[in-house]
């Protein structure tokens, strides 16, 4: 445009320089933004270890109940079955019952009772060819069961490694001492243990008795308590 001298005048805008990288404002919306996603991301994550938290923690609970279940399922029908057993006069062994023919259930256990004459190392491998062991008496309750069902002496899987070593069962446990009371010095060189008339007793291990296997029992078979 002219002015009145003959002169061209020149209106030149300025435009307001764009925000950069090194601008103070840019710099702090940046943080805010990354501190905003920073946020979101750790409440996502916290949200997901509760979640999964509370998912482990079902599961074990539901495990555990479902465990409980089954072993109340179980002690339910072996009292059930042995009752059964009790009631047949145990002449015969119940349908029921989780152990082979010609094997007696109680407890937790099958129970095998066998007139062989063997040594107690014959015994004890006799038992083992059947994926089970010479029987071990744990408590006055088997002593009795054991009494009920046997006048004859029959190796248990009670045994020492010389006269002045302990006694321990096959599984390498030490019997309880107000289950096992031998006495007097004639034990010396026995190092095997039977049972007869409700106690064991040690003897020569070389001697051949007749012997009782023992293995444990699986569930009984709930379909037959019918």
């Amino acid at each position: 445009m002219q002015d009145e001298d003959g002169y061209v005048t020149l209106n030149i805008k300025t435009e307001k320089p764009a925000l950069t990288s090194g601008d103070p404002a840019a710099s702090s919306l940046w943080r805010v933004m990354a501190l905003t996603l920073l946020v979101l991301c750790v409440g996502m994550v916290l949200g997901l270890v509760a979640l999964g938290f509370v998912s482990v923690t079902q599961q074990n609970y539901l495990q555990a109940e479902k465990e409980h279940l089954s072993g109340t399922l179980k002690q339910l029908a072996r009292k059930v079955c042995q009752d059964l057993i009790k009631q047949s006069g145990q002449k015969e062994s119940h349908q029921c019952s989780p152990c082979d023919t010609k094997w007696r259930y109680h407890g937790d256990s099958c129970y095998g009772f066998f007139r062989h004459n063997l040594t107690w190392e014959e015994s004890k491998k006799y038992c083992t060819d059947m994926s089970a062991t010479l029987l071990k008496v744990t408590s006055q309750n088997i002593l009795q069961y054991l009494s009920s069902r046997t006048g004859l002496i029959r190796w248990v899987g009670l045994s020492r490694q010389n006269s002045t070593a302990a006694w321990m069962w096959e599984d390498g446990s030490v019997p309880s001492k107000d289950m096992i009371k031998f006495s007097g010095n004639g034990t010396e060189n026995m190092n095997c243990a039977y049972f007869h008339n409700g106690k064991i007793h040690p003897t020569f291990c070389e001697n051949k008795h007749h012997l009782m296997c023992e293995r444990k029992a699986g569930m009984p078979k709930v379909d037959q308590l019918l």
